[in-house]
């Protein structure tokens, strides 16, 4: 498990031009909001640790290791790149790897598509979205987005999990 970026993340946000004498409301929000990135790293590291999964079960090394990028990608948008403060867009490069196209794995070089047991690409692809989405939330009520976000991220995992548990045939 890697070590998460939030104790780096620049918390205060000047959005909240009022506050109170005490500074507790300002306490408040920033206690939230702290919360809610930790939630979100969370999320996205048990996401990353369920496509890290598929990536070792692939046959096809290229397969993996583009699953392998995508789990770095879920880490990285779940924890680092959720800054309070910033435009909240994703680097082309981010969402590259989180495009829906990762259930396509590298079968344009490879002729086949990654193993993946029935029902596990729609989760794998819900993953991708909904994580793709975190960095937008400092953009609106970033305690709230942020808590609904991990809460479908964490369902769309179970759901992927769930699926590999699935009888096949």
């Amino acid at each position: 498990m890697t070590t998460s970026a939030l104790s780096a993340l620049p918390l205060h946000s000047d959005t909240h031009e009022t506050e109170a004498p005490d500074g507790g409301e300002d306490q408040a929000q920033h206690a939230a909001e702290l919360a809610a990135l930790h939630r979100a790293a969370d999320a996205g590291e048990a996401a990353a640790a369920w496509v890290r999964e598929l990536a070792g079960r692939q046959g096809e090394e290229e397969h993996g290791r583009l699953l392998e990028r995508v789990a770095e990608a879920l880490v990285q948008v779940s924890s680092r790149e959720i800054i309070p403060g910033s435009d909240g867009l994703l680097t082309e490069e981010l969402r590259y790897t989180l495009a829906a196209d990762v259930v396509l794995g590298a079968s344009h070089t490879t002729g086949a598509l990654p193993e993946l047991h029935a029902g596990e690409r729609m989760p794998l692809i819900a993953v991708c979205a909904i994580a793709a989405a975190f960095p937008s939330c400092v953009l609106g009520d970033l305690p709230r987005e942020l808590e609904v976000l991990a809460d479908e991220l964490e369902t769309a995992t179970d759901a992927g999990r769930a699926a590999a548990e699935l009888p096949t045939g």
